[in-house]
């Protein structure tokens, strides 16, 4: 049983989401059994299949893991984990692409395109099949 941690949804993504909720609050510790699939749907009051795509999702995502007869359980290390928790050191000489952010140094000066595009006379829009 879940004990004090209610899995609530109709839908599987809702399902799968408040699992997750579960899981990211700690409510659902690493190893811990999920209710058998159809029990699940019962209590939810929904098909069984919608429980089995939240599953689905849930194993997709690396958040569970499943044994077939033996059930579902909460990984005990998470696939992903969230980007402030992991501290992995750039090496000396790397590009450092884990913000997502361009060097900018790397990117071309924009005032003089800028510029040339404000000057023109005839700043018409070019439409596709027009040269």
């Amino acid at each position: 049983m879940l004990g004090e941690y209610r899995i609530t949804g109709r839908r599987a993504a809702e399902i799968s989401a408040s699992v997750e909720r579960g899981v990211a609050t700690g409510a659902l510790p690493p190893g811990h059994a999920l209710p058998p699939l159809r029990e699940l749907a019962d209590r939810l009051g929904v098909n069984p299949n919608t429980v089995a795509a939240a599953y689905r999702l849930l194993r997709e995502r690396g958040v569970i893991e499943t044994a077939g007869r033996r059930g579902s359980r909460v990984r005990a290390r998470p696939v992903s984990a969230p980007r402030d928790q992991i501290r992995v050191e750039v090496p000396s000489g790397a590009r450092d692409l884990s913000t997502g952010d361009p060097d900018p140094r790397l990117l071309p000066a924009l005032a003089p395109a800028l510029a040339e595009a404000a000057a023109a006379t005839d700043a018409r829009p070019v439409l596709y099949g027009q040269e």
